[in-house]
């Protein structure tokens, strides 16, 4: 009986030490996805948490760009990076480094537009966390 209560007594002890290692960092990141909100998904942008990668890509040839931006509030200002795909759909996608401090909530905006200064269309936006 008592080797019993000690073989659970361990069991449980290793139980809740394999979840302590296994829990990882309290604030980790989540990743961003969005397409555009046209039928065809003609565009989309994309957030890596880990190593803070903003990647922007045209999957349509329409004739369109694709073109986003991402935003965040730090602690002493605010910050909003754009970044376009503009070299045609059949061509690597537009892809920015950043360097956002962990933890911070981001907001990742995709569009389409006519050139460089035509107007935002099919606009949707995504949530995250560096």
């Amino acid at each position: 009986m008592k080797m019993r209560a000690m073989s659970a007594g361990g069991a449980l002890l290793a139980g809740a030490a394999a979840v302590m290692f296994a829990a990882g960092p309290a604030s980790a990141g989540t990743d961003i996805y969005v397409d555009t909100t046209d039928p065809f998904n003609s565009a989309a942008a994309g957030f890596t948490a880990y190593g803070e990668v903003f990647t922007v890509c045209d999957n349509r040839s329409d004739g369109k760009r694709a073109s986003a931006h991402i935003s965040w509030i730090g602690s002493s200002a605010s910050y909003w990076i754009p970044l376009e795909d503009a070299n045609g759909s059949g061509n690597s996608c537009a892809r920015k480094d950043l360097s956002i401090p962990e933890g911070e909530s981001v907001t990742v905006q995709i569009c389409v537009k006519d050139g460089a200064n035509g107007t935002p269309q099919y606009c949707a936006t995504k949530h995250g966390v560096a």
